[in-house]
């Protein structure tokens, strides 16, 4: 690999850490990083113009986040090699990124040295090993997946998680009804399809749940 140059991406939201890894893993001889992205969306045009070999993915993203950019670039992008690289560590968020066949989970306190080793790792295709990522729970679910699945965060569309931030700033049925141009009833239907979704019986259940996760801010 002497004479490699691996391609690199980074997205994540956070630009002055997100530039300073970039600054960093650019000293690294064998290392290139070729765009940065600041959220899901940009993300996905950027790899339209060009691939890298290994992308370091954030998973909470404005605008589209990690897990969502994940599934379109397993689909549409099998070819790139993906590190999770974040600061947030929920066994659902890991469990959830494992479907999508990622080759490690990384946590932004790395130090440098292994972050590296994780880029190299991955650039070969293998799975670079964390404790998140050999633990027994990881395994038993890569056994069971279908035992596991309903610990799964629901699939929010992009009309739902605008009524969850609209919730979130206490606006009620109406208000919310005029500003997406739907009837009340159809919000009710919506927020209560949520509320199944998550498996909770309130709204302020719905509300902490979303909170808890990061979906909401």
């Amino acid at each position: 690999m002497s004479n490699v140059a691996i391609k690199l991406a980074i997205a994540d939201d956070h630009k002055v850490l997100r530039q300073t890894f970039v600054r960093a893993l650019s000293a690294e001889p064998n290392l290139q990083p070729i765009f940065e992205a600041d959220n899901g969306v940009e993300l996905l045009k950027k790899l339209e113009i060009q691939q890298p070999d290994v992308l370091l993915l954030d998973i909470h993203m404005p605008l589209l986040d990690g897990i969502e950019a994940l599934k379109v670039i397993h689909k549409n992008f099998p070819c790139i090699r993906i590190l999770i690289f974040t600061g947030f560590t929920d066994d659902i968020y890991v469990m959830q990124c494992l479907e999508y066949g990622i080759n490690g989970f990384l946590t932004k306190n790395m130090d440098l040295e292994e972050i590296i080793r994780a880029i190299k790792t991955a650039y070969l295709n293998d799975v670079y090993h964390t404790n998140l990522l050999d633990n027994s729970l990881f395994k038993n679910y890569l056994i069971q997946k279908k035992k596991t699945s309903a610990r799964l965060l629901p699939d929010f569309s992009g009309e739902e998680m605008k009524i969850l931030s609209l919730l979130s700033e206490e606006k009620n049925t109406y208000e919310i009804s005029c500003m997406m141009n739907l009837s009340k009833r159809s919000i009710e239907l919506k927020r209560d399809k949520m509320r199944q979704k998550a498996n909770v019986k309130t709204l302020g259940g719905l509300l902490l749940y979303a909170f808890k996760r990061k979906l909401i801010l």
